[in-house]
Order: C-alpha cells, then structure tokens, then sequence
C-alpha cells in the first residue's frame, strides 16, 4: 500500500469523525461561520493557522440572493491556510456550504440537527477529506518542496463563492501555479476517479424574471395586463430560440425551471414568477445567448404592454488543463491503482472551481462513493460509503508533494 494511502487509514476515524460534526451543522450560502470556526479550530489543532478570505459580500448581490430565495448573507467566510513555504505553490480545494433541503429521515445517526438543510452534495465530505489532507501534509512539511495553499470555499452551490475568493486575493501571497479539487460522486464506485480533459463542465446562467401585469377580474381581460399569458409567451420564445438561434450540433439545454402565479380561475394575477436556466460548453454560443435571452425577455414582456424585474447568475465552465492532467494523473494513480482512474466525457452539471481554473491551471477530479443502486447528488437518500473518505484525503496529500517535487524551484 502507497505510504500516503496507509496514513491516511491510520487517520480514517478522525476524517470520519470531522465530516459527522459538519454534517451536524449544515449551512447555506456564503455566511458559514459556525462551518468555517470548525474548520479554523481543526487546523488550529494540527499547527495550522486559518486566514479569512471573504468579507462583506456586496449590498446589490446580497439583496440580490435574498429575492432568489436564500438567506440574508452579509459576508463571506472563506478561509485560506499554507503549509511549507517558497515556491512554487499548488492549491487543494474543498468547499463547504450545504443545501436548502432536507435529508431522509433515520439515513445516518450523525443527521443534520438544521431542519431544511443537509449536506446532499457532500461537501461535508470534501471539507473533511482536506482536513485529512492538511494532518498528513503538516507532518511531512520538512519533505515539501514549497508551499500547498488550502482553500476552504463558501458559496458553490451559489455559483460563485471561489469567485469572491479569487477577488480577494486567493490565487496571491503565494501566487498559485496549480490547483487541484476532488468532488465526490455516489454512482461511482468507491476508489474509483474520473477527470476530463479539457472541458470538464457546463457555464450556467440564470435569470429569474418577476412580470409584472394588472390584475382584475376575468371577464374584464380588456382592462388587464396578464402575466401568466405573458409568461407562457416567453417560456415558448425562450425555447424556440434555442431550436432557431444555436447550432444543433452544440449541447445548450434550457430550462425554465418555474412559471406561473395567481390565486384563483377567475383571477387575472398581479404578477407572476419565471425562472430560466441555461448550460453550455461552447463560449461563442454561450456568449450569443447571454445576449440574446435578456432581449427576448424584455421584448417579449413589453410587447404585452408588462413590466419586470429581473436578477441573473452566471457561473463558468470549469476547464481542466490537459498539460497539468498529464502531470497529476500518475500521482492520483499511485493512490487508487492505474485500474481505477480513467477519463470521462464532460459533465452538463456546473461547478464553480472554473472561477479558479481561468486563472490558473487546474485539475478537477470525481471520486467514487458509492455503490450499485445508490442515490445520486442532490437527492435526500445520497449516501456516502465512508471508506472512500481515506482514499480523498490521500489524493489531495499525494498530488500536492509530488507535484512539488517535480516543480521544485
């Protein structure tokens, strides 16, 4: 057994043991502050001193995310810490927000004690497992052969919180030259990894449209504005422009998540909701419906004499560099086996490390968690096998020395 691999068994239990108490205490957002004082103290315990990497988010982009449902979040609290020193330095990223849903009931013992929040994503897991990594790493830090930045994120499921980070100064103070983050996965198998090269998932961009009409009683539609007609006009353009206006070669599902309003059949609605989102791999066609979708909103509600308000989200693509793929690749092996890492196509699902990898070369890489059946991410029954745990915090510990020591300066 890889001697990483072994250390990382020998601490099985407290890996296990930090990814209970986070699940314990789930949070939503960017405002996770009992998460991150966990997460301050563990490192504190290992000699590892924590750096705040947030702050006060924007007052427009905080009102923002409490009109689209989230919590009011008045800051960020994203936290960075090193081991080792000089260059060149890589970064091991984990985020830690969990979601606004519930967990299935008896599902494990170590259950969310937030009614309305779980960890279904396994973020949990993935603060956990570079926890691993940071003990395993604190003790070789003699052998490093220059610095490994951690980066503990707010706010992925946002679709932005790396973003906030690298504005503050992530990627500086050491300046990264590489970055690397492990996501977990239930329908793979445990051990197993995945990565792609090049494009590894979708851009996302969100709109969410609030039409305002004037209400009145049915009989009477003359002197009504109608924003659920309205509505239902621009659920159809917003699909037909995909069918008329994007190659149907390129890959842009949208989806208009949630439409409608009003109270009653004999009703004409004030207002009404609708919510839009889009992926894509293709830059140029991303770029022509970020355009183009804003105008077919605003041309199709003033057409029927509406108004609206409207806040949007983008997220990028997250690209893997292929050169430093080639280079991690054998460092990921050495952990799991040759036989068990293999490349996959790309992925329609979004991820915010791309905010990371547009500035610095990045490898992003699935770990396997589950088994036959399972269910997948987001769904109130996710488990995670927990012995797949060691093999994260490994991953994270191998790639980091051995990088560095092939980089070293």
């Amino acid at each position: 057994m890889n001697e990483i691999l072994s250390a990382s068994r020998a601490i099985e239990e407290q890996i296990k043991e930090d990814r209970h108490n986070l699940h314990r205490k789930p949070e939503v957002g960017f405002d996770l502050k009992e998460t991150a004082a966990y997460v301050a103290k563990r490192l504190k315990e290992m000699g590892i001193e924590a750096k705040a990497c947030g702050g006060p988010i924007d007052e427009k982009f905080r009102a923002d995310f409490v009109k689209a449902g989230f919590p009011d979040m008045a800051e960020s609290t994203g936290l960075v810490a090193t081991i080792g020193k000089g260059a060149p330095c890589i970064l091991l990223r984990a985020d830690m927000d969990a979601l606004p849903m519930p967990e299935a009931e008896g599902l494990v013992d170590f259950a969310s004690e937030h009614p309305g929040i779980a960890h279904t994503c396994g973020h949990d897991a993935h603060t956990a497992m570079l926890l691993g990594a940071a003990k395993l790493l604190k003790e070789r830090e003699g052998e490093l052969k220059g610095t490994v930045k951690l980066m503990f994120q707010t706010g992925e499921e946002c679709g932005c919180g790396s973003r906030f980070m690298v504005e503050k100064g992530l990627l500086e103070n050491p300046k990264v030259d590489a970055a690397f983050a492990i996501h977990i996965n239930t329908q793979l198998e445990v051990g197993t990894v995945r990565y792609t090269a090049g494009i590894t998932s979708s851009a996302m961009d969100t709109y969410m449209i609030k039409i305002k009409g004037k209400g009145g009683h049915s009989s009477m539609p003359q002197d009504c504005i109608d924003p659920l007609m309205i509505s239902s006009q621009l659920y159809t353009a917003l699909n037909l422009l995909l069918c008329r206006e994007v190659d149907p070669r390129e890959t842009a599902p949208l989806t208009v998540g949630k439409c409608g309003g009003g109270t009653a059949a004999n009703v004409i609605p004030d207002t009404a909701d609708l919510a839009v989102s889009f992926r894509t791999f293709n830059r140029d066609v991303r770029n022509h419906l970020v355009k183009r979708v804003p105008e077919m909103i605003d041309h199709t509600i003033k057409m029927w004499r509406g108004d609206y308000e409207m806040i949007d989200f983008h997220t990028p693509s997250t690209f893997t560099d292929e050169a430093l793929c080639r280079e991690l690749a054998p460092f990921v092996a050495e952990i799991v086996g040759s036989d068990k890492l293999a490349e996959a196509p790309c992925q329609p699902t979004t991820e915010d490390f791309g905010y990371v990898t547009e500035k610095v070369p990045g490898m992003f890489v699935l770990l396997g968690v589950g088994k036959e059946g399972a269910a997948p991410m987001h769904n109130p029954n996710m488990y995670i096998d927990e012995s797949a745990l060691a093999y994260g915090s490994a991953i994270h510990a191998n790639v980091a020395m051995e990088w560095l020591k092939k980089n070293q300066k």
